[in-house]
């Protein structure tokens, strides 16, 4: 019985797999198999970047590759060049449609144990992922939130760094109700940290707010944008803690990522905004969205 579901599952896998291979790169190679004594299965040791890809142009690349060697060397990992990996992006995405590239880039491969050699070659990883027009609807009405009892772990040393530890996230998404978008992370002293999949800013007048994320959390390539070209549009920006309270004392509350760009948020708890005037200057900055 037991020979038989291993046959069966392997003909389920010859299958599926030449489907997976024209999803994938490994190390530039579609045919080439994760091992699983990868670091960044063993450990979640290594690191990632999520971005969207316009008839085989990823956007917004120049920040994501230059974030992706800054917290590689958060972790002392060795980043593949900029060459390797625009090479497999344009090998992997050769047509003229919209798309979501992971890039994923994790220590290499080991054996047993925490320790690794410091000659260790790091595995690059480029996946394809379908994308879905964002509901205009989402755009015009804004998205409603809800508070998560996860936190984000605290740590001094590589805070703000997009590695491959993300059970907080997991966690916390897993609490979220199916009508909300997404959900609000604090941090363990109980203030505010990020989204589950998103970071998130409040306007109050002419200043723009960002939560603290020196210990914790996701600090992306939308939060760079918004601090690079927050003056030019008439605002000012300032990065510092931000209790729940004080949040829903906001004109106006904005999430922002790689895929969506920026959204504005029409609830959380009992408080609700109808504003969305930051949202919509800072919009196209981000990225231009496909809507349906």
């Amino acid at each position: 019985m037991a020979a038989q579901t291993a046959a069966s599952s392997l003909k389920e896998f010859k299958i599926v797999l030449p489907k997976l291979k024209k999803n994938f790169l490994i190390n530039g190679n579609p045919l080439e198999i994760m091992s699983p004594f990868d670091r960044g299965l063993s450990f979640g040791d290594g690191i990632f970047r999520t971005f969207l890809i316009r008839s085989g142009c990823p956007i917004n690349w120049v920040m994501h590759y230059e974030k992706l060697k800054v917290d590689a060397n958060y972790l002392k990992i060795k980043v593949p060049s900029k060459k390797d990996l625009l090479h497999d992006i344009k090998k992997l995405f050769n047509d003229d449609k919209t798309y979501i590239c992971k890039v994923i880039i994790t220590r290499g491969i080991s054996n047993q144990g925490y320790q690794f050699d410091r000659g260790i070659k790091s595995t690059r990883i480029v996946l394809k992922i379908n994308y879905k027009n964002i509901n205009k609807k989402l755009y015009l009405d804004g998205v409603r939130l809800m508070m998560c009892e996860t936190r984000t772990t605290h740590n001094d040393i590589y805070g703000g760094v997009k590695h491959l530890n993300r059970i907080d996230n997991v966690l916390a998404k897993s609490e979220l109700d199916p009508s909300v978008f997404d959900g609000v992370m604090l941090d363990q002293n109980g203030y505010i940290n990020e989204c589950v999949s998103s970071n998130i800013f409040a306007r109050y007048g002419k200043v723009i707010v960002s939560p603290k994320q020196d210990n914790a959390g996701v600090s992306g390539v939308c939060k760079q944008i918004i601090t690079k070209n927050v003056e030019s549009i008439g605002f000012s920006f300032k990065n510092q803690d931000i209790k729940l309270e004080e949040l829903k004392k906001a004109d106006e509350v904005i999430i922002t990522n790689s895929v969506f760009g920026a959204l504005y948020v029409n609830q959380i708890e009992e408080k609700k905004w109808h504003d969305g005037l930051f949202t919509g200057l800072i919009r196209d900055l981000i990225i231009k969205p496909d809507i349906k």
